[in-house]
């Protein structure tokens, strides 16, 4: 197949200013003392290579600065790169960070007609889609209103509404999927998918390493601006990993004055971090609030984690997960932000989470618990397949169910 997008040794330098002039005469003061040959350059990408075929689903993964961003914009066209040339066959409709592509003073509706037309489509073609885009949106009560009066979230729904509908060859989404509630971020993932089954070609990126697999054939993994690789998305995910612990090392070594050991083993599992933000210890409770770490299938689960921050952090995410000995996962959740999620955290305290009710099958389980900063750029504290969680059946418990989950179907029989 033809490569839809092909990018040949692309690179992107920006300009950081010492001397920012106010008027005109500041500016010629201060090129006549030469104040402009004191600027720092900054490489945001280095020499980055790749093609997309027709109808591939690629996704772009690095952490925050890693350039996913930069790139996205050169190749949706919103600038050039310093070296180098990005070379697409078709229309490119991208779905970067919020704040991109509507105008604040006009309506959701002008910004459509404007917005379509800019994408290549005539003013027929978009006032013939107009109504359907609003309608996915939910957006018809507020359609006439400034987007200036629109919450974050209406503006997503509307953008990528409006991105999807122009039916553009290649669709770009920067960290944007998470947009309105669970049902709506649904239908936005059924829409995509039905996108991607007319073989269209996407290009995205997250952090929701579930999104990257379930929607992706092939991964761009970033690191400082380079192309670190491009194939199979376990591969990738397994190489951003590691690049993650290899700056935790760095880190963590870089704390503690040269030592480079912070994979810290103990009684089973394993743990690693720059240990900035720690837990120092994880409490289990069942329903009458006795610690344990034996449960009935469907009981509550109470879980505590006392932590402790070796010096004062504005902010901290969070990751819990439940998963079987096999290290498969039952779930995951993340907390992007421990102070908006419970508020601000002293030197040391407590987290409790409160699981109404588990429906695990009998079996042995694990608490994997991670603590990171906010950017997820290094780890603070990691624990994997340190806390242990036995489930015994349930006193009507069902037998002959495989898996890891615990239902209890009802059979009968259809009367014709």
């Amino acid at each position: 197949m033809t490569a839809i997008l092909t990018v040949e040794s692309a690179s992107k330098r920006y300009r950081i200013q010492r001397h920012r002039p106010t008027s005109i005469k500041d500016s010629i003061i201060g090129r006549l003392k030469g104040l402009h040959r004191k600027d720092n350059f900054f490489w945001a990408l280095r020499d980055v290579s790749f093609s997309v075929e027709h109808g591939l689903k690629l996704g772009i993964i690095g952490h925050n600065g890693a350039g996913k961003s930069t790139l996205l914009r050169l190749l949706c066209g919103l600038g050039r790169p310093t070296t180098g040339r990005i070379h697409c066959k078709g229309q490119v409709s991208g779905l970067l960070e919020l704040g991109s592509g509507f105008h604040p003073d006009m309506t959701g509706r002008e910004n459509l007609v404007t917005g379509g037309i800019l994408s290549g489509l005539t003013k027929r073609q978009v006032l013939a889609k107009q109504e359907e885009i609003i309608a996915f949106a939910e957006l018809e009560e507020c359609i006439d209103h400034t987007v200036r009066t629109y919450s974050s979230g209406m503006y997503l729904r509307l953008a990528f509404a409006a991105a999807i509908h122009f039916d553009p060859d290649v669709l770009i989404i920067d960290e944007v999927l998470a947009v309105g509630d669970s049902r709506f971020q649904k239908k936005c993932l059924e829409r995509l998918a039905a996108f991607q089954a007319k073989g269209k070609t996407t290009i995205l990126t997250s952090h929701d390493t579930e999104q990257i697999r379930n929607l992706c054939d092939e991964v761009l993994v970033l690191e400082e601006g380079r192309a670190v690789m491009l194939g199979d998305p376990e591969k990738a995910l397994q190489c951003y990993n590691d690049l993650m612990r290899q700056r935790t090392e760095k880190r963590a070594a870089l704390l503690s004055g040269g030592a480079t050991q912070t994979n810290l083993v103990v009684e089973h599992g394993s743990r690693m971090g720059t240990l900035e933000a720690s837990v120092c210890a994880v409490r289990l409770y069942d329903t009458q609030r006795r610690a344990t770490n034996t449960i009935h299938s469907g009981d509550s689960l109470i879980i505590e984690l006392e932590y402790r921050l070796t010096k004062p952090l504005p902010d901290v995410a969070l990751t819990l997960g439940i998963y079987t000995e096999a290290n498969t996962k039952c779930f995951e959740f993340c907390v992007a932000s421990a102070v908006t999620t419970v508020g601000s955290l002293t030197n040391a305290g407590r987290l409790r989470c409160q699981l109404p009710e588990l429906p695990l099958l009998p079996g042995l389980y694990y608490l994997n618990i991670g603590l990171y900063p906010p950017d997820w750029n290094y780890v603070y504290d990691y624990h994997w397949q340190m806390h242990p969680l036995h489930v015994l059946s349930a006193s009507e418990g069902y037998s002959g169910i495989s898996g890891v989950i615990s239902v209890k179907p009802v059979w009968s029989v259809v009367k014709e």
